[in-house]
């Protein structure tokens, strides 16, 4: 008979002490080592109206169009943000592409400026509203598309 062994409990004094540490210096784990764990909800919010119909002007779960998916994903976490992708992409923290995290905004325009916004939830994806006609979707930011048409990136978290 084998002996099994118990892993030892943490007092949780010392878990949250561990982690304003990494919050507090979230250099010291390198680039990604900080604890998010917000955006991770917020990406998650997200991913939940996958499938959800393209409307205009929507904010609701009958239908979003793009800038009404990420308000309203936000606002389920008490965040509020702007109402259009323009004024979205104008406030917020900027970051660059290589920082993009868990509930970040992404910005791509097709014209002079900024016209669709989706949430990028990690591993190179967004979920974001596309177009009449279709439906809320993951796409990848490596698509030659949203490659050629990315303008920047937002933090609200």
């Amino acid at each position: 008979m084998t002996k099994s062994r118990r892993c030892p409990v943490l007092p949780s004094a010392l878990l949250l002490a561990a982690a304003a540490a990494l919050l507090a210096f979230p250099g010291c784990g390198g680039k990604r080592a900080e604890v998010r764990p917000l955006s991770s909800a917020v990406a998650g919010t997200a991913e939940k109206y996958l499938g959800t119909p393209y409307r205009s002007g929507g904010r609701s779960p009958k239908g979003f169009d793009c800038s009404g998916l990420t308000w309203f994903v936000f606002r389920q976490h008490g965040i509020e943000l702007p109402d259009t992708s323009y004024k979205q992409s104008r406030s917020g923290r900027k970051i660059d592409r290589d920082e993009l995290a868990p509930g970040d905004l992404v910005f791509f325009r097709s014209g002079r400026s900024v016209d669709h916004v989706g949430v990028y939830v990690g591993h190179g994806y967004m979920v974001h509203a596309p177009g009449r006609g279709k439906k809320v979707r993951r796409a990848n930011l490596e698509d030659k598309y949203y490659r050629q048409h990315y303008v920047t990136a937002r933090r609200y978290i």
